[in-house]
């Protein structure tokens, strides 16, 4: 039952065609199993870079930083600080995010003036004036 040596080569006592015969349909059968799998490849690369790249915002410049005094440079910074968020409603959609990047261009008397209010950043009281952009800006 084991191989014997035939007249062609190597043969099985089994069926008596030579090993590599046996083993042709299978090979054949891999190597197109295997170009239908890299032409399904090709295809999927070819698909996604063809594909129109999505258009991304670009980005705007940061407000300048804002100290408290003079009422006419908070118009200036609000307005520039609408300018991000309308340009950016995905990283802008909650009201609280827009409360907290303006903090973060807040120096001098604004910065002590909103200090308070930042010790207690888990209320989610919506009118608490870190989760409300309108009362902020007002």
């Amino acid at each position: 039952m084991g191989a014997s040596q035939g007249i062609g080569g190597p043969t099985l006592a089994k069926s008596n065609q030579p090993v590599s015969q046996q083993s042709e349909p299978s090979l054949l059968a891999i190597m197109k199993k295997m170009t239908q799998i890299m032409a399904n490849i090709q295809e999927a690369s070819f698909s996604e870079a063809s594909r129109p790249q999505a258009f991304k915002t670009p980005p705007m410049k940061a407000p300048e930083c804002f100290d408290g005094p003079q009422p006419f440079k908070g118009r200036r910074f609000i307005k520039s600080c609408q300018l991000i968020f309308h340009n950016d409603p995905e990283n802008f959609s909650q009201e609280g995010k827009k409360v907290l990047c303006v903090n973060s261009f807040l120096i001098g008397r604004a910065a002590k003036w909103i200090e308070p209010y930042l010790s207690n950043l888990t209320n989610q009281d919506p009118s608490y004036l870190l989760n409300s952009w309108q009362l902020f800006e007002s």
